[in-house]
């Protein structure tokens, strides 16, 4: 294993020094030379199938009064994973009004944690980062107030996380429950109610290879010759589901041979098990050259515990971790890179979109404590961690200050002057969501590091925007200015423009034009219009790096045709639309590639038509529209769509009339807020691919098209606030779903009306 271990390193120093691509060979060892390899994801929990029916009957057959389930294990244990297939069981998630997650970790701040709370339980406002931890526990408060709550609070390491918490939990004697997870069995008699915590005991043999088999082969089938020695390792573990895991991810970048897996259960030592950093190391040291940059940025540089897989892959593109592939995108590239880490078993995802793609991962707190040791091994990073204020300086992390050449800021009571010219050449800077930043600290960035390709200030306001940083790739901020003209001049290398304004509109520079570069182009909480939008007619500029837009607003088709034409190469746009007249009978053709498109009618009192032409087209929403007939049939014909979300939508003559052969491919349906819908036919042959049905809010729908009992793909159907009769026919299509047809993966979730 030290020979096996030393070619690889050796192998990607010459991947790094040539830029080859997945060009290991070690022997036995293969690894794949795809640029992707998909993940073995299985969402069915291995193991504890003995504890999993006791925990959710305490969940939604336990007391009446407010209840602790508390889950307490060694790292590794699978604490997490338990929870979390409990928090997103199906009938768990129709029993309760609410559900929230948080995850503590060791180092955390009260304010964080409560932020974390309210997005799940009212949604997403930025202004609302503004308020003190106690406003922001009076929220929640109120919010949770005679709803049954489910609340999931991962990784508590001490008493006094849990009091920061529990005055927010009202006790409304309604079967609310919280989910704790921590490894300490004090904190969890600390925190306990009326369940006695559970400890949670170690994977026997037959549950060690049923999920080393399922990590490596999925539901593949494999040489019956592979069992014997797969079982050897799986023992070998020590029958821990994290080491299991890791070594899964081992096995699957090798050649799937007795001599082969026996040389890997050979090299596993009879400590492995009580050294889990062997394991990481090993699994590290399998990664190409490129992969471990990745990881390591991911692990280290990025202290939140869920990350957005757009954010976290543009991030690797604007580092240069992401080298070009002749004839993919570089983001399609950078999700391969993702997925190759999620086959691994080093990322896990934690939430997905209607569409099924992963929206958000995270790593095991051990994989993350790896990275941040690696990384200050390397140095590679600069990070500096406060709590809170009354926080005892001793505990902020400094890594190697003179050779790191990113910097992670991550607490509320650190101020920018103490990092001093020692790092000007920093090329990453990152502050994460609990910093304050001064104007004299604006300043000091912006003068001090002028080397950055990424500066992160998502959650910071700034007023003002640096104009001297030429090698800025990657720049997120917060701002209420209402232009970013004196921004653009000079950032010819920018890739990624992430701005948040709550003022409701922003005007962008012609000058835009000019960053031939620039790939995301996201401007949130508000639209954004072009200064002298006519001058683009003589510009003979044309972006054809940009993949994602939003939010721009378009006063007319000749606007909208004007920017789409200049960005021929979407894939994602997210846009409103406020002109009448000449919406009213045109058909607005898109990019051909656009796979994505949210569109918006700004004027919702006045009555405009959707009317594309978007032939590749897979996820629509459509906001404040109306839909006639001819426009239905004309979303009806879209081959590809896959998710299509409707809301506040009018449909004439109260009716939609879906025929034979329409909707061929669509999987996802969600109608939201459409009170004009109240009678819906569907042919027999219509929607024969879907998978999910969601109905929030459609106050005069009579009821959901009997011929829904009869789609053999269809997997649920929710009902939130809708009428009786709607209820009643989502009911009798479980009956005919799972008694009839035997459906027994068939789920319905309702809620009725208060």
């Amino acid at each position: 294993m030290e020979e096996i271990t030393l070619i690889t390193t050796d192998v990607a120093d010459i991947q790094g020094k040539n830029i080859v691509e997945d060009a290991m060979d070690t022997g036995t060892i293969h690894t794949s030379l795809n640029w992707a390899r998909s993940p073995m994801m299985n969402d069915e929990l291995v193991g504890f199938k003995d504890v999993i029916e006791d925990l959710r009957y305490l969940l939604i057959r336990g007391t009446r009064g407010r209840d602790v389930i508390s889950i307490v294990g060694m790292p590794g244990l699978g604490k997490t994973t338990l929870a979390y297939r409990l928090y997103s069981d199906r009938s768990i998630v129709s029993y309760f009004d609410i559900r929230a997650m948080c995850c503590v970790s060791q180092i955390y701040s009260r304010k964080h944690l409560l932020l974390a709370i309210l997005r799940d339980v009212i949604g997403e406002d930025s202004k609302r980062r503004e308020n003190h931890a106690d406003e922001l526990a009076n929220e929640l408060r109120k919010a949770l107030f005679s709803k049954r709550y489910l609340i999931l609070v991962d990784d508590v390491w001490e008493a006094s996380a849990w009091d920061d918490l529990i005055g927010c939990f009202h006790d409304g004697n309604n079967g609310s429950r919280i989910i704790l997870t921590t490894r300490n069995h004090e904190v969890a008699n600390y925190a306990r109610s009326e369940s006695d915590p559970l400890q949670l005991r170690m994977f026997n043999d037959d549950e060690s290879w049923e999920l080393l088999r399922k990590k490596v082969f999925g539901d593949e089938s494999f040489s019956p010759l592979l069992t014997k020695v797969g079982q050897k390792i799986a023992k070998k573990c020590g029958r821990l589901p994290l080491s299991i895991a890791l070594v899964a991810g081992i096995l699957a970048e090798t050649e799937k041979k007795e001599e082969c897996w026996e040389q890997v259960a050979n090299n596993l030592g009879p400590r492995i098990h009580k050294d889990s950093r062997a394991i990481i190391e090993q699994s590290y040291q399998m990664l190409p050259y490129h992969l471990r940059s990745c990881f390591l940025y991911f692990g280290a540089f990025l202290e939140d515990s869920v990350i957005n897989v757009s954010k976290l892959t543009r991030l690797w593109i604007s580092e240069g971790f992401v080298k070009s592939c002749e004839g993919k995108s570089l983001e399609d590239i950078a999700k391969g890179y993702l997925e190759n880490l999620f086959g691994r078993n080093l990322v896990m995802g934690t939430k997905r979109s209607s569409g099924g793609e992963i929206k958000a991962c995270l790593i095991h707190d051990l994989l993350h404590d790896f990275c941040k040791e690696r990384a200050a091994e390397e140095n590679l990073l600069v990070s500096i961690k406060r709590r809170d204020q009354n926080t005892n300086p001793s505990s902020c992390v400094y890594c190697h200050k003179q050779l790191a050449h990113r910097m992670s800021i991550y607490g509320e009571d650190y101020h920018i002057g103490e990092s001093s010219s020692y790092l000007s050449h920093v090329g990453s800077f990152i502050m994460h969501n609990r910093v304050h930043l001064t104007c004299r600290e604006l300043s000091h960035i912006f003068y001090t590091y002028k080397f950055l390709k990424v500066l992160d200030l998502e959650f910071t306001c700034i007023d003002s925007f640096p104009t001297d940083l030429v090698y800025l790739r990657y720049l997120a901020a917060k701002t209420s200015k209402p232009s970013i003209s004196s921004f653009i001049a000079n950032c010819w290398n920018l890739e990624t423009l992430i701005i948040h304004n709550d003022e409701g509109k922003m005007s962008v520079p012609i000058t835009l034009w000019e960053m031939i570069k620039l790939r995301h182009l996201h401007i949130s909480k508000c639209s954004f219009i072009i200064e002298n939008a006519e001058e683009l007619h003589e510009n003979s500029k044309t972006l054809y790096d940009l993949k994602t837009l939003s939010t721009p607003c378009f006063s007319c088709v000749e606007d909208a045709e004007l920017m789409l034409g200049k960005t021929p190469n979407l894939r994602e746009l997210k846009c409103r639309v406020k002109g009448i007249d000449n919406f009213q009978y045109y058909v607005l053709n898109f990019p051909t590639g656009i796979e994505t498109l949210k569109i918006q009618n700004a004027n919702p009192k006045k009555k405009i038509p959707f009317c594309i032409s978007a032939p590749n087209l897979k996820n629509l929403k459509l906001k404040y529209f109306h839909l006639h007939p001819q426009h239905l049939l004309g979303i009806a014909s879209l081959q590809n769509l896959q998710v299509l979300k409707l809301e506040c939508v009018y449909f004439k003559d109260r009716e939609w009339k879906v025929s034979n052969g329409e909707f061929p491919q669509l999987k996802v349906l969600k109608l939201h807020n459409i009170i004009s819908l109240r009678e819906w036919t569907v042919h027999d042959d219509a929607f024969p691919n879907l998978e999910h049905l969601v109905l929030r809010h459609c106050y005069s729908l009579e009821e959901i098209p009997s011929c829904f009992r009869d789609i053999s793909s269809l997997k649920s159907i929710v009902v939130r606030i809708c009428n009786d009769s709607v209820d009643k026919s989502a009911r009798d299509i479980w009956e005919t779903q799972v008694e009839d047809y035997q459906n027994s993966e068939f789920r319905i979730s309702i809620t009725s009306k208060a």
